[in-house]
């Protein structure tokens, strides 16, 4: 095992959480949503509004267990809402109130993402 290349990746993950963790006060201060919810927002409105749960979890790069614990939030406040399709599976659509709140934070995001 090289320790060189487990350090790179220590120190690749913690510049991202570091990141993360300034997105996510920018866009928390000013909007509301986390920087992971920003994603996910913003990933729905490249899908056109709406996507099978699966596939957003795919995308996401997460397991459908957590994409779920992130769309309950984002349901309650009617940001997103989860049905199910004609073929009993789960499809997540982006409300107006998201759709909204999405590009009202993209400015925010665009200039953190600038420093």
């Amino acid at each position: 095992m090289s320790e060189e290349a487990l350090q790179a990746c220590v120190d690749r993950h913690l510049e991202h959480a570091a990141l993360v963790f300034m997105l996510d006060d920018e866009l928390g201060t000013h909007h509301g949503p986390s920087w992971g919810d920003f994603v996910l927002l913003t990933v729905l409105d490249a899908a056109g509004g709406a996507a099978p749960a699966t596939e957003l979890a795919r995308t996401l790069r997460t397991p459908a267990s957590h994409l779920l614990l992130r769309l309950l939030p984002l349901e309650k406040t009617g940001l997103v809402e989860r049905a199910a399709d004609g073929e009993g599976k789960r499809r997540v659509t982006l409300r107006p109130l998201g759709r909204r709140l999405l590009h009202e934070a993209r400015d925010t995001a665009a200039h953190a993402c600038v420093r």
